[in-house]
């Protein structure tokens, strides 16, 4: 018998422990998780996920470099802080760049293959992205003779998905397409080579894509990963301008304050709407701009069982009054043991003392019900230290939900159980920070 694609990928990266430690951390950081929706394999917002009959269609040896593409992905981060407007340029671009660095059997084209030019080579993802863009991109008179069908895409983004730019080169052709449905149909009863689907952003390039964004908590995990090969000298068979990419992706720790500002921002990206009234920044006013309404709400709910201490409980208060430095007109704040045991309280301001009522058991399940009750939330911040069953899924797919625990040793024993529902981060008390892991 075959063995199943879960036992394909954990033999294979099980060979990296000694000889790919690096590489092992970024793979095992992750989450994987079969997900036969989609056509191949993908990363985004902490899982790795897969079809199945993508892995089984793959011999080793072309498994072991795809899950090495995948893990190198996930290490230069760029489903985290690499966002682009165009999802099908973002997954060439980023192709690219690995292909350049790795010099796979995959068949993945090298630069001097779109470009023509050798000199492109080893370049990082913004650089290709842009050089796709504007190979993509009308020129400044197409695009004004296009004004009558502006405004059908997003914001910003590159504009008619079957416009034609520059000549490209024949080994990167079709042209891409932001909007572009993969094209993987069988004919007659001969399955799809979903390598090629997984190698042509034109056909999984929008899906493999879709949930990038900007995640600096994850990316400040990913960073501790890279320093920890640094002090040990343990890069495995990254080295030279590989190893170098890595590095000049390091930045500082995130702060208390720079975690709690990454939040309210994703959660205000969800307010924008195109508009006339403000130029398009790449075409002007030959196309639709956009605007951002700042009427964010936020809930916070607080964990007042009998396990968590008074210090736990004012550091969570200390938490709420933070948001008040950023902007945030007015919080909600609701206070829940096994129940919720307050009705919500409306802070818009600081507060110095609050009352607590409470301290019993604990269960999550009332806070998701009122979310599913009170839907015009944009951000829900769940403070506890986690020791509870885990809820039901809320249908409620419109408040991001960020559990906050009360220390890592919380956060390590309690979100894997959680991680399917939102965000994870804890509160670091020695230096005053939040990371997730």
């Amino acid at each position: 018998m075959k063995p199943i694609a879960r036992h394909r990928i954990a033999r294979i990266v099980e060979k990296w422990l000694l000889v790919e430690p690096l590489l092992l951390a970024t793979w095992t950081s992750h989450a994987l998780v079969s997900e036969p929706r989609i056509q191949t394999i993908r990363v985004q917002r902490g899982r790795i996920e897969y079809n199945p009959d993508f892995i089984e269609q793959l011999s080793d040896r072309h498994l072991e470099a795809t899950l090495r593409f995948e893990a190198l992905r996930i290490l230069l981060k760029h489903p985290y802080s690499r966002r682009q407007a165009h999802s099908a340029i973002s997954y060439a671009a980023s192709n690219l760049t690995l292909q350049e660095y790795l010099q796979t059997e995959l068949p993945f084209p090298r630069a001097r293959d779109v470009f023509g030019d050798r000199s492109y080579d080893q370049q990082f993802f913004e650089f290709y992205y842009h050089k796709l863009l504007d190979q993509q991109s009308p020129s400044p008179e197409e695009a004004v003779s296009g004004a009558p069908g502006a405004g059908t895409g997003e914001a910003d983004a590159a504009p008619a998905s079957g416009s034609s730019g520059s000549a490209q080169s024949e080994s990167f052709a079709p042209a891409l397409a932001e909007d572009s449905e993969p094209t993987s149909e069988p004919r007659g009863d001969r399955p799809p080579d979903l390598l090629e689907v997984y190698t042509d952003p034109t056909k999984s390039g929008v899906e493999n894509t879709n949930q990038w964004d900007r995640d600096e908590l994850l990316s400040d995990r990913l960073d501790e990963l890279v320093r920890m090969a640094q002090a040990n000298d343990s890069w495995g068979s990254i080295g030279g301008k590989l190893r170098e990419q890595i590095l000049a992706n390091l930045h500082p720790k995130l702060d208390y304050r720079a975690v709690l500002r990454k939040f309210r921002t994703s959660i205000l990206s969800q307010q924008r709407r195109l508009t006339r009234m403000k130029p398009n920044r790449r075409y002007g006013f030959a196309y639709m701009g956009s605007r951002r309404d700042f009427t964010t709400r936020l809930l916070f709910a607080i964990d007042v069982s009998g396990s968590m201490g008074t210090e736990e409980l004012r550091q969570g208060f200390s938490v709420v009054n933070r948001f008040f430095n950023y902007g945030v007109p007015a919080i909600d704040v609701i206070q829940f043991d096994a129940e919720i045991t307050t009705d919500v309280m409306t802070f818009r301001r600081a507060q110095r003392e609050v009352q607590l009522t409470g301290r019993g058991g604990t269960n999550f399940g009332p806070v998701l019900a009122y979310l599913e009750e009170h839907r015009d939330y944009d951000g829900l911040i769940v403070y506890t230290d986690g020791y509870a069953p885990c809820p039901a899924l809320s249908q409620n797919r419109r408040t991001r939900i960020l559990w906050l625990f009360v220390s890592e040793a919380h956060y390590r024993s309690c979100y894997p159980n959680l991680q399917h529902l939102g965000q994870g981060a804890y509160i670091k008390c020695s230096a005053r920070e939040m990371r997730v892991m």
